[in-house]
């Protein structure tokens, strides 16, 4: 009784799942559902809007004083004064450093009585030339007029020439004394050092008052820095982009935050060809700044080819 109650209850399910179900070979047939591709990811940025962005050749640099002069004497002696330190503005022709030169002005005087009294002979010799002068005149009458001999004559005429000769001699003695002089002049200025340059005295060298310079001793460096300059070697391959008058944006991490402005004033006529770059000249108005820029700060460069005025940027990531 069981078994035939089993054979009742399935028969059912068997013909119904029979009827109803897929068969073997549409269940083949059938395509794999489909598998969802993985979604990209999106990041979003904010598009800003900046006055200028500038494109061009990036290149570093560091700065340099427009001019510069290492000051170094031609004599030998001890400090005796420093009018300046470092730091100090100077103009050009200021005295700045004094050396003892007590022994060459001693001397300078010496020479310069020596000219007063070579003056003074060939004051002495003038006058006696003219009275020789007058003298051989006076004879030449007389010996026309029969009142003087030939002989007297001769010797007044000799007098006269040996007259002319002391004077001669008595100019150029005064002549040499002067040259001595001046020569002692110039000795003598060499004692004092003056600027030759309108600018700052970057370096004293550590010197003080006494100590003994030697010639060719550098004693002040000064460099002009009202305006700077900025040398940068550009690779050979892009010497095209390259132009007199290009503006060039400098920064500075030391300033950050602040953008400063040049100008390309100078290319080198040649190509270095250890390194197969070209040099150039990039000028900047340090007055126009405040004097914020210092000889020896490095400076990133960018010379300007493009610039676009209030664009539309994103991040370059």
């Amino acid at each position: 009784m069981k078994f035939t109650k089993l054979k009742i209850y399935l028969l059912p399910a068997l013909l119904a799942a029979a009827w109803f179900g897929p068969s073997a070979e549409a269940l083949a047939k059938q395509p794999d559902a489909p598998v969802s591709a993985p979604r990209p990811r999106v990041e979003v940025a904010v598009v800003k809007r900046l006055s200028s962005v500038q494109q061009g050749i990036n290149t570093t640099s560091t700065l340099q004083a427009l001019e510069e002069v290492i000051l170094n004497p031609k004599v030998t002696g001890r400090i005796d004064n420093l009018v300046v330190a470092k730091g100090d503005l100077v103009e050009a022709g200021d005295t700045l450093v004094v050396l003892d030169s007590r022994n060459q002005e001693a001397e300078y005087n010496s020479m310069q009585a020596q000219v007063a009294v070579s003056k003074a002979e060939l004051s002495q010799s003038a006058v006696t030339l003219a009275d020789a002068k007058r003298e051989l005149d006076r004879y030449g009458r007389l010996r026309k007029s029969g009142y003087a001999t030939q002989q007297e004559y001769d010797t007044r005429s000799t007098t006269y020439q040996a007259a002319v000769a002391a004077n001669a001699k008595a100019a150029a003695q005064v002549k040499q004394a002067q040259a001595n002089l001046d020569a002692q002049a110039v000795l003598l200025s060499e004692y004092q050092l003056k600027a030759p340059i309108k600018g700052v005295i970057l370096d004293d060298y550590d010197l003080t008052l006494g100590a003994l310079v030697k010639d060719a001793t550098n004693v002040l460096r000064i460099g002009r820095v009202d305006r700077l300059k900025a040398r940068v070697d550009i690779p050979e391959r892009d010497m095209g982009r390259l132009r007199l008058g290009m503006d060039a944006v400098l920064t500075f991490e030391s300033l950050s935050g602040q953008t400063f402005y040049g100008t390309v004033t100078l290319i080198d006529p040649y190509i270095n060809t250890s390194t197969r770059t070209i040099g150039a000249e990039i000028t900047v108005d340090n007055q126009a700044t405040g004097f914020k820029l210092r000889p020896g700060m490095f400076a990133r460069v960018l010379l300007v080819e493009t610039s676009e005025e209030n664009p539309l940027v994103i991040p370059t990531e």
